[in-house]
């Protein structure tokens, strides 16, 4: 591929250090330019150098959208991708709209570019790393550390990439300008075996959790994270036409591996689960620190409820999503046995729904936000954000601050779920599927599933947990995808709540918001157009 950005690590080499006050991989300043020569000398330097390979990682807090610009970083964290599926809208950043009205093209998909810029980024520094560390002196277990994080960072871009493209062209070693840079597309079986035999690799060197400084690097534990989510998506109807059932057995096997090492326990308050940085559920995730390291969620996807606090109100949840949560009972609200009252529509509802989405009657910043027509909050759908927003924190015009909670990639509770789906589809709903499922529900009050369950009614069991437990946290994007179920879920319209006092009494009527757009094709992305026109050995994905 002749893409100058991928070449980023030269002769002449920034570096980008890692080293926070604790010496941790969280802060990521410039320090100053250093030569090959020297960097690959000082076994000091090559640990700046694995650090600046961490921050290069791309999540939903930082992801930026070249549409406006590469060099317009304030448009990092405008939206997270839950905007472009049916839980949620993104007015925002009007740009992510074409995922929900069908318009992605190759000349533009939102965060189409950034996603095969800056994991081919992380890639290259990876390969460079892997192909000069054994020159530096020093100690030789370092060294292998090193390169294990650098094989799981390589394999954690290329499972990106995949699901994000399809099969990607594999590039394992180090280009150089003399190299044929145009190289064909891998297939998805390919790049599968490459990163399997990366966090293979990576896991056998790497322990199983960090401590202290190091808290944040890559583990042998998030190597099998990686590895069982990666398995998962190979096994799913869209990688998988056949159903070959071993694949599931594979992922599960591996989901199974991880959670048998009981090195991870679900945190109790899944609120603060993801303000709570590195606690006991989380096995990997994108590291931010203040003051240097923060991002925008606050004030961009934050609700605005009358505060002048500077939210920018970019982020709103649908009422699809808020329908999808069960009573306390553990029924759907569509089960006339539910005892859901319309009128009285958030009562008695599983708890993580008042602990992810602000709703008329909830308390927030300190006041009760009421979202009926003339009310103290507004909203597109009457629904704000609260997962991943810091209920302290004030902001405004003065003080403008980001947050320094971190985007978790892979915690415990996924993995459950992941194995869950997995031996559901491997054997059946058998006892195990049960215990990984119920283990999820339980931490947030809801009640164990009934006994008896088909593999069909135990599969829609899991996907609407899935849908509930990892909301926002851009599963449902890539997992309707992966089922092939987006003409079905994404093809429909999106709905709000609309919210009228009529003589002191909230009237609530559910009404569309939006009309939806989805397109089969669309379960992968188109390959960036200026990728195709500098690699004329690249094959674009159909219907694009």
């Amino acid at each position: 591929m002749r893409n100058n950005r991928l070449k980023i690590f030269g002769l002449g080499l920034v570096l980008l250090s890692g080293i926070s006050c604790n010496e941790s991989v969280l802060d990521v300043k410039p320090t100053s330019f250093v030569s090959d020569a020297t960097l690959w000398s000082d076994l000091n330097l090559v640990n700046q150098f694995v650090n600046n390979i961490y921050g290069s990682l791309q999540s939903g807090f930082n992801r930026q959208d070249f549409g406006y610009g590469s060099g317009n970083s304030w448009s990092r964290g405008m939206s997270i991708l839950a905007a472009g599926s049916d839980d949620a809208d993104g007015k925002l950043d009007a740009k992510v709209q074409l995922f929900n009205t069908a318009d992605i093209t190759p000349s533009f998909t939102p965060y189409g570019e950034d996603l095969w810029v800056m994991n081919y980024a992380t890639i290259r520094k990876a390969n460079v790393l892997l192909s000069r560390i054994d020159e530096v002196p020093g100690d030789e277990a370092l060294k292998e550390r090193y390169k294990a994080e650098a094989l799981f960072l390589r394999a954690f871009s290329y499972a990106d990439l995949i699901k994000t493209f399809g099969g990607v062209p594999l590039i394992t070693s180090v280009q150089e300008i003399t190299d044929d840079l145009e190289q064909p597309r891998n297939t998805y079986e390919e790049c599968v075996a490459q990163i399997l035999k990366d966090c293979d690799a990576a896991a056998a060197v790497l322990p199983a959790k960090f401590t202290g400084k190091d808290v944040g690097r890559a583990t042998s534990s998030a190597a099998l994270a990686l590895k069982a989510r990666t398995l998962l998506y190979f096994a799913s109807p869209l990688n998988n036409p056949g159903n070959d059932v071993s694949r599931w057995a594979d992922a599960a096997n591996v989901a199974k591996e991880l959670i048998d090492q009981n090195e991870f326990s679900l945190y109790p308050n899944y609120y603060r689960l993801f303000l709570d940085n590195n606690n006991s559920e989380v096995i990997f995730s994108r590291q931010f620190v203040k003051p240097d390291i923060v991002h925008p969620a606050s004030y961009m996807l934050g609700m605005s409820v009358g505060l002048s606090d500077g939210t920018w109100a970019g982020f709103a949840p649908t009422q699809n999503l808020v329908d999808s949560y069960e009573m306390t009972n553990g029924k759907p609200i569509t089960d006339p046995a539910s005892g859901y009252d319309p009128q009285n529509p958030y009562a008695d509802r599983d708890a993580r729904m008042d602990q992810t989405i602000i709703r008329n009657g909830s308390e927030w910043k300190g006041i009760t936000v009421y979202t009926y027509d003339g009310a103290n909050a507004t909203s597109q759908t009457s629904y704000g954000l609260k997962k991943f927003l810091d209920d302290n924190l004030r902001i405004s015009s003065q003080t403008y601050q980001g947050q320094d909670n971190n985007w978790i990639f892979f915690r415990l509770g996924e993995v459950l779920l992941n194995y869950a789906e997995a031996q559901n589809e491997a054997v059946g709903p058998d006892a195990s599927v049960y215990e990984a499922i119920n283990r999820v529900r339980n931490r947030a009050g809801q009640p164990n599933l009934e006994t008896g369950l088909s593999q069909a009614q135990m599969r829609e069991k899991i996907k609407n947990e899935r849908r509930v437990e990892l909301v926002f946290e851009e599963h449902r994007f890539w997992d309707v995808r992966r089922w092939k179920e987006g003409m079905a879920v994404f093809n429909q319209p999106a709905y709000m709540m609309e919210i009228k006092r009529e003589n002191g009494v909230d009237v609530y009527t559910k009404k569309i918001y939006e009309p939806r757009v989805f397109k089969e094709h669309q379960n992968v992305f188109p390959i960036p157009q200026f990728e195709m026109d500098k690699n004329s050995k690249l094959v674009q994905n159909p219907g694009y």
